[in-house]
């Protein structure tokens, strides 16, 4: 993060690269490029698209693109332009990942409400609630994540946007946020800097 006088000016230059052992960040283009919000575009209108297209046509060209990419798909990065793909890039990765599950063992299990999904294949451990199920139920003739099973069953009202975690502990569905979480963080960094 690079800091000024004035304020703070929010980088995306790769993850943060001091005290550790030099690696693929230290070669990433994104690091050097006078205009780092070109990676995280703000919306779909035509400016915002055009810094996409942007930013993915210089990711394409850096030494660092597969080790990006690979951080990003790994730690489920939910934001801005890595390793040449948008997060809705890797939203759609992952699902059409695992839309091809050929494992017979996977399959979709039925239950009558949220609530029942929700108690059947959500186990307490300790500060976390981990999800027990397969990546998709289908509750009456809705097909649904864990995150949104989970936000419904718990939750008094409907999620804004798609849904994320914020726990680091795989399987985790009781620390999730959605649009009006992430916004309301990002309204409350601001009003810090």
């Amino acid at each position: 993060m690079s800091t000024t006088i004035f304020k703070v000016v929010k980088s995306h230059s790769a993850p943060a690269t001091a005290a550790r052992a030099k690696d693929w960040r230290d070669v990433a283009l994104c690091r050097s490029h006078p205009d780092p919000e070109m990676w995280f575009p703000k919306g779909t209108d035509a400016v915002s698209m055009a810094n996409e297209q942007e930013a993915k046509r210089i990711c394409a060209g850096c030494p660092a693109l597969a080790a990006c990419r690979n951080w990003a798909i790994e730690t489920r990065e939910d934001s801005g332009v890595w390793g040449g793909l948008s997060e809705r890039d890797r939203y759609n990765l992952r699902r059409r990942a695992r839309s091809r599950s050929t494992d017979p063992a996977v399959r979709v299990l039925t239950f009558p409400s949220v609530k029942d999904a929700y108690e059947a294949l959500a186990k307490k451990d300790g500060r976390h609630v981990l999800w027990t199920g397969g990546n998709e139920v289908k509750v009456g003739k809705a097909r649904l994540t864990p995150n949104q099973v989970a936000w419904q069953a718990t939750r008094r009202r409907t999620p804004v946007g798609r849904i994320f975690t914020d726990c680091e502990t795989d399987g985790c569905v009781r620390h999730l946020n959605d649009q009006v979480i992430r916004q309301a963080r990002e309204a409350t960094r601001r009003a810090a800097a």
